[in-house]
């Protein structure tokens, strides 16, 4: 898997919350957490279940919570993608 790039996260939250906040994400710092884009649990199990869906990371319920920035977003996918590559490398 290529790695998960802003841009990849900016287009999902495009889809789930419309372009403003798609637009307000690449405005503000990467740890600024997402309820500063309005968005609630529901976005973010949202947008977690879509980067499962597209990118085959699994993402656990309880880890749900750890994406709470675009930071932590990132980091967490493409660290897990990271995981997996090298698993399969085996």
């Amino acid at each position: 898997m290529s790695p998960f790039t802003l841009e990849d996260l900016t287009a999902m939250v495009a889809e789930i919350a419309g372009a403003e906040a798609a637009r307000a994400l690449s405005e503000q710092p990467a740890d600024a957490p997402f309820t500063s884009l309005g968005f609630d649990s529901m976005a973010v199990i949202e947008l977690a279940e879509r980067i499962q869906e597209r990118y085959g990371v699994p993402i656990p319920d309880e880890a749900v919570h750890d994406l709470r920035t675009v930071r932590r977003t990132l980091d967490y996918v493409n660290g897990r993608a990271a995981v997996a590559a090298a698993d399969g490398a085996r």
